[in-house]
Formats: structure tokens, C-alpha cells, sequence
């Protein structure tokens, strides 16, 4: 197993965390965080971060790592993700990537050049007019070139920049992919699940003393949950349409989500983690 490596990826909400913490225990591995907003230390019941007694019981890496306000790029995850599972293998462990920052798995798995060293800005949670307003003021002449209806293409223009043309359809790093998605409906009710315990587990709380620290207009607490909860905050929406709001958004989130990683024809899909650990069992425990 000594060269092996296991990325899990999925929409939001879909058991991607309990599934790669699973694996981990069984197969002596250590997880790496691929997701835009568990790297902000301070958002943590918003995002469902993993439990502090998860993290103890197993290594995550690249989580909690700076501040809300600062930027880390798909450029920088690409760097550090290359690093960690660079030190887990010299530890004799397994190295596991999760997350469903498609541009961030993306980046690493198919060895993105970037021009821009920084990102424009974090479009995944931005809508479909916001992307293109912004797009076409960034980069008027390459907009000429691109199909505004095509809002992947759009997003990886503001996220990495004009791109040197190269072979970015094709894996440049040994791997298996499991993508795990569950049906529409199970996956409905997980996200409202998890809505209700971030409600009930303070999560207002924690926004308001985020807002304080960080100021109110600052971009990553204008992500979902984070929005919602400081409309509410700001008297703009009454707290009974705070779980509602959150939970569209997020549902739409995840349907982007599936769409990216629709894209990546190496992903083998499942619905449900008992298959996954299957799939997990086989490539691991082979030769």
C-alpha cells in the first residue's frame, strides 16, 4: 500500500468525512482536507467541521490553517496537498484527500498551471449572474472566447486564471477515485439534518462573534450559512426563514457540486458508504 492514495469526493452533505475517517482507521490513513471553507480557522459548526475527537483519533491536514479574510487558492491547495501526502507516505500511512472543492481536487489531481497566483475570488458561492458580472469585468478579452452559458468554464476563469493550454483532461496523479452521491432525496434530508444541528449547536452564536472579529463584510462569512445567519443578524430575514434559506442554498450548492465533478469520467459513483468501502477494500488490499 505504500504508494497507494484514496481521494473521496461528493457533494456537500453526502458522508464523504465519515466515510474517509472509516477507511483511515481501517487501513492506518491520515486525512487530507480538500474543502474552501474547513481551512478557516473559527468556522467550524458551518462548515461541519470534523469533531475535535475525530481529529485526535485521526491526523487531518489542511484544516483550520488561516484566517477568515485571507485567501488560499486552488494554486496553494495544489501546493500543500502535494506536501502532505508527500509526509504521510514517509510515515508509512496511507494518505486519504476528501472534500468537495472540485477546483481544489481538481488542481491537484490534474496538475493545474496557474497564472494567477491568487484567485479573483471564491466563486462557489456566488450565483450564476455574480460569475458572469464579475468575469466579464475581469477579464473582458478572453470573454470574447468563452460560451457565457458555460458557468464551469467561467468559474475556472476567475479561480486560476487564463490557462496555458496543456492535457487537463487527463489524471497526472495515480490514484482511485470514489465519488460518493446519494439519491436526491436521502441527500435532501441529510442537508436538513445538518441544517437543524447547526441551529441547534449555536452556529448563530458563532457567526455573530465571527462577525465581530472579522467584520461583517468579510468574504468567507458571506458563504452559506455564514449569509443567512448574518442577513438574520442584520434584521433582513426573521430567524424561522434562516433554515429555510440555508437549506436551498445548500441544496443548490450540491447540485453544482455533482455537475463538476460529473466531468471527471476516472470517478467511480456510489450511493451509499457500504459500497464505497468496498470499492476502498479492493484497491487498497491489492497488489
Amino acid at each position: 500500500m505504500k504508494d497507494k492514495l484514496l481521494v473521496i469526493v461528493g457533494p456537500t452533505a453526502s458522508g464523504k468525512t465519515s466515510l474517509a475517517i472509516e477507511v483511515a482507521k481501517k487501513y492506518n490513513g491520515e486525512i487530507i482536507c480538500a474543502d474552501s471553507r474547513t481551512i478557516y480557522k473559527g468556522m467550524d459548526i458551518g462548515t461541519a467541521k470534523p469533531s475535535k475527537a475525530e481529529q485526535q483519533e485521526i491526523a487531518h491536514h489542511l484544516l483550520d490553517i488561516i484566517e477568515p479574510g485571507e485567501v488560499f487558492s486552488a494554486a496553494d491547495f495544489k501546493k500543500a496537498c502535494t506536501k502532505a501526502v508527500k509526509d504521510i507516505r514517509a510515515r508509512g500511512k496511507l494518505p486519504i484527500v476528501v472534500g468537495g472543492s472540485g477546483l481544489y481536487i481538481d488542481a491537484y489531481l490534474f496538475d493545474y498551471q496557474f497564472r494567477n497566483s491568487q484567485p479573483i475570488a471564491d466563486v462557489s458561492q456566488m450565483n450564476r449572474g455574480q460569475i458572469l458580472e464579475l468575469a466579464k469585468k475581469t477579464y473582458p478579452e478572453e470573454m470574447n472566447n468563452i460560451d457565457i452559458n458555460n458557468i464551469q468554464r467561467l468559474t475556472q476563469l476567475l479561480e486560476r486564471g487564463p490557462v496555458d493550454k496543456s492535457d487537463t483532461k487527463k489524471l497526472k496523479i495515480k490514484c482511485k477515485i470514489i465519488g460518493l452521491n446519494p439519491e436526491k432525496l436521502m441527500l435532501k434530508q441529510n442537508i436538513a439534518k445538518r441544517t437543524r444541528q447547526m441551529l441547534n449547536n449555536s452556529f448563530v452564536q458563532e457567526v455573530e462573534a465571527l462577525r465581530k472579529k472579522y467584520g461583517k463584510d468579510c468574504p468567507s462569512l458571506q458563504t452559506i450559512g455564514y449569509k443567512q445567519a448574518g442577513a438574520m443578524l442584520d434584521g433582513q430575514i426573521k430567524l424561522n426563514d434562516v433554515e429555510t434559506t440555508i437549506n436551498s442554498a445548500t441544496q443548490d450548492l450540491a447540485k453544482r457540486q455533482i455537475t463538476w465533478f460529473k466531468r471527471n469520467k476516472a470517478i467511480t459513483w456510489v450511493i451509499n458508504p457500504t459500497e464505497a468501502l468496498k470499492i476502498a477494500k479492493q484497491y487498497l488490499e491489492s497488489i
